[in-house]
């Protein structure tokens, strides 16, 4: 019996003495931090990629192109040398009545939206009926362009630099027929009054219309911008 009471008490005593030591090992296993929750996680992507709210007069511009019918799309602000840049470029694909455009176009939604009035109220209409066809693309030249005016050193900063210009050369024809500007076609010929009937037109949309006749540089493409005068002059030359 002395013998069996001495065992359990080596038995208890031995346990007392590992209990501290898992205690203490038990004391230091590392805690897991806690995951952030789905709102916090969408605060943190927020404050990293802020989203920019369009001014209203930029969102109605918008919308109008839209409900004409223009495909585009918005492109990152542009930021260029000097006074060039658009704050809020779209590039434009194609005008009312599925009229495409060649090469990239990127303008200000203001200046597409005079595109797109002179496209559909002019251009259009203006195709069938000088050539009995529908007016399927437009080359366009040069749209946003960091430079000087006729990009002359010294010169004033153009219009093509702030996304307030375009230059169109060759009108396309489903039928076939193509006009370009550069051609010079005879005077009371179908081809001859259609360029002149868009560019008579194109000062109701536009505040510059340039081309052939107007200088050595337009000589063989049109010209069109919207830059802002006093009074609100408009220079068709």
């Amino acid at each position: 019996m002395k013998r069996m009471l001495l065992n359990c008490f080596a038995l208890v005593a031995g346990a007392l003495l590992v209990l501290p030591t898992l205690t203490f090992a038990q004391d230091y296993i590392p805690v897991p931090t806690p995951r952030p929750t789905a709102t916090e996680q969408l605060g943190d992507l927020l404050k990293a990629k802020p989203l920019s709210v369009l001014p209203q007069k930029e969102r109605a511009c918008r919308s109008r192109l839209r409900k004409m019918g223009v495909r585009f799309k918005a492109v990152e602000r542009i930021h260029g040398k000097g006074k060039c840049g658009i704050k809020y470029p779209l590039e434009i694909a194609g005008l009312p009545g599925g009229v495409k455009l060649s090469g990239r176009t990127v303008l200000n939604c203001r200046a597409g939206e005079a595109l797109a009035e002179w496209t559909v109220k002019t251009a259009a209409p203006a195709a069938q009926k000088r050539f009995k066809s529908k007016l399927i693309r437009i080359d366009q030249y040069a749209s946003y362009d960091c430079r000087t005016r006729n990009s002359k050193p010294g010169a004033k900063i153009s219009q093509h630099s702030l996304g307030n210009a375009i230059d169109l050369g060759r009108f396309h024809m489903a039928n076939g027929t193509i006009v370009d500007v550069a051609s010079r076609p005879l005077p009371g010929m179908p081809k001859r009054r259609f360029m002149k009937t868009l560019r008579d037109a194109a000062c109701t949309y536009f505040t510059t219309v340039l081309g052939p006749g107007s200088d050595v540089h337009h000589k063989d493409h049109f010209h069109f911008d919207i830059a802002s005068r006093r009074n609100g002059y408009r220079y068709c030359k």
